[in-house]
């Protein structure tokens, strides 16, 4: 009985918190400002209106087709306390979107034969095969087959800035949890710090990640994105919301969808595979205020620390889906982009939960069997990828996560898509008339 009145109790609560929180945003003005083609403007009124119900707090979004803009939108608060506006050129954390990021630019070196997908790890950074590491391919590390979800200890963050070489002991040491090839789960931390050290490795220059996006990428084709974020550019920044467990309750509860409680609960099980993952690499830190912290928000870590805006974005995977080319150059060749596309891994993983469908790097998309797009999500909501069938780059990015989930497309960002889709297929009728 007393676990029925206490359930009962924790379901009442969190309507009423709920039901608050939605009355008082409804009560601010909301910021919202951007520009868009007149044929989208039914996704704009959708983002907006979702601002206006308390959906969204903070959030950008933008979608460019055939390497132009047309939907190009922001709105909400960058810092719901201050009442700080989220403006034009705002940036904010984007978790493990970061890691689609790093997956482009790791296409960037095979297509200028620096890597090799098929070509095992060592061949760049010998002594990495230490400790039954020696088969683990390129495509296997980007893929989460790699076995190495999980650290023996963990090291400082911080030695990513200031003790590279000790950071790079650390991995070589590292045993495999599972036979490299064999299975996969998600790499949800470790993912940057071994594919950050092979870039570097690989490198000719032996630069650091974040140096070699802006050099190879950022520079040449005008994408602000930063793995890192810079100390003179953290007024810009959007400051990071977690998400209430009474929202995940709710949502859960309102939706029957019991993934969000489901991971949730395999994140408090110490011994789970899942909260191992999580808590390997570096030193646990207090999400809640370390990255909202400047000294932790500039450390590179492709596997969660990069920070751009969905305008950045869109445009950068625009450039992918609209064939790699643009006036300044190729970004990657056609041929580095169907390679991308291909998936490797899909289903339950090792950790237990349905991981999305993995290529090199990057997230397959695919609904009803067909492929829609290569990118990735991050956690609570940011999303940011290639359709290349409708030369579409998408992205929505948000500092005030939605909620916990493997899957990509959250229900409110799902649904700017599929109006955009019914908005591009109109638009591209009228063009033809």
């Amino acid at each position: 009985m007393g676990v029925f009145k206490l359930s009962l109790f924790v379901l009442v609560l969190s309507g009423l918190l709920y039901i608050y929180k939605y009355k008082h945003t409804q009560n601010l003005q909301i910021p919202f400002d951007g520009r868009f083609h007149p044929d989208f403007k039914e996704v704009v009124d959708n983002f907006r209106e979702n601002f206006e119900r308390g959906i969204e707090i903070g959030a950008s979004l933008s979608i460019f087709h055939e390497g132009k803009p047309l939907v190009d939108v922001w709105g909400g608060y960058a810092d719901v306390t201050t009442k700080r506006p989220w403006t034009e050129d705002r940036l904010s954390i984007l978790f493990s979107a970061t890691k689609g990021v790093t997956a482009l630019l790791v296409a960037v070196f095979v297509d200028k034969g620096w890597l090799d997908y098929k070509k095992p790890v060592t061949y760049y950074w010998p002594e990495f095969g230490k400790n039954g590491k020696h088969e683990i391919t390129v495509e296997m590390l980007l893929s989460h087959q790699g076995g190495l979800s999980i650290t023996n200890g963990t090291i400082p963050m911080q030695w990513i800035d200031e003790h590279p070489e000790k950071v790079y002991r650390f991995l070589e040491q590292q045993t495999p949890y599972w036979k490299p090839g064999t299975m996969y789960a998600y790499h949800a931390i470790t993912y940057g710090l071994f594919v950050d050290s092979l870039l570097t490795k690989a490198d000719p220059k032996h630069r650091r990640a974040d140096k070699i996006f802006k050099e190879e990428i950022g520079d040449k084709f005008g994408i602000e994105f930063y793995n890192g974020l810079p100390y003179h550019l953290y007024y810009r920044k959007a400051r990071y919301g977690p998400t209430p467990f009474t929202t995940v309750l709710w949502k859960t509860l309102t939706s029957l969808d019991l993934e969000p409680l489901l991971i949730t609960y395999k994140l408090m099980d110490r011994e789970s595979i899942l909260s191992k993952a999580v808590t390997s690499g570096t030193d646990a830190i207090h999400l809640d205020t370390a990255l909202n912290i400047p000294e932790y928000s500039k450390i590179p870590q492709s596997s969660v620390n990069g920070y751009s805006n969905a305008r950045n974005l869109a445009k950068l995977y625009g450039i992918i889906a609209n064939g790699g080319k643009t006036d300044e150059g190729i970004l990657l060749s056609k041929k580095i982009i169907r390679v991308l596309e291909e998936p490797l891994t899909s289903g339950i993983g090792l950790d237990g939960t349905i991981n999305p469908t993995f290529g090199r790097g990057v997230i397959v998309f695919t609904e009803d069997k067909q492929m829609i797009g290569i990118g990735h999500g991050g956690y609570g909501g940011q999303i940011a990828y290639a359709d290349t069938q409708r030369k579409t780059g998408f992205a929505y990015v948000t500092s005030r996560l939605k909620e916990i989930k493997m899957e990509a497309f959250y229900k409110e960002v799902k649904q700017y898509r599929d109006i955009y889709y019914k908005c591009l297929k109109k638009h591209l009728l009228k063009k033809k008339a």
